[in-house]
């Protein structure tokens, strides 16, 4: 008698146990991050042999930040403040992308060819192969 009232003792829990590991939940999808909106530099630097060197972007003392702002439709502006009056030089280009590799084109200037290294909500990392050299940005999304 003392076995079978152990065994209902026991018998709840046992299959409370299995109902709750019965099913893992579903892995959520994971949602694209949108390259387009406003991105502030942050570093820029070189990868020569293999080493990436970074450094902080030098912004003009106390002008606004310089910042790039791809919008959609393959528009790209880059957005420069430079001393002593803190002029804004706005210059406009075409971008595209395609998986991680993007291309920007500004008039009177070669084609950059890129890859983008990392993209998440606030950060852009890119580095963009020129003759002899591989730079790097790092960028933080701006509202």
């Amino acid at each position: 008698m003392t076995k079978l009232k152990n065994l209902f003792l026991i018998l709840p829990l046992i299959i409370f146990s299995l109902y709750s590991c019965s099913k893992s939940d579903p892995t959520p999808e994971t949602v694209p991050v949108a390259l387009e909106g406003k991105w502030q530099y942050i570093k820029t630097g070189t990868i020569t042999n293999n080493q990436e060197v970074l450094t902080d972007y030098q912004h003009a003392s106390g002008c606004t930040k310089d910042y790039i702002e791809i919008q959609a439709g393959g528009v790209i502006k880059s957005h420069e403040f430079d001393n002593p009056n803190c002029q804004e030089t706005i210059n406009t280009g075409t971008w595209t992308r395609n998986n991680n590799s993007i291309t920007v084109t500004y008039p009177s200037q070669p084609t950059l060819n890129g890859e983008i290294l990392e993209l998440t909500n606030t950060t852009l990392k890119t580095k963009f192969m020129n003759p002899g050299i591989t730079d790097v940005e790092v960028l933080t999304r701006i509202p």
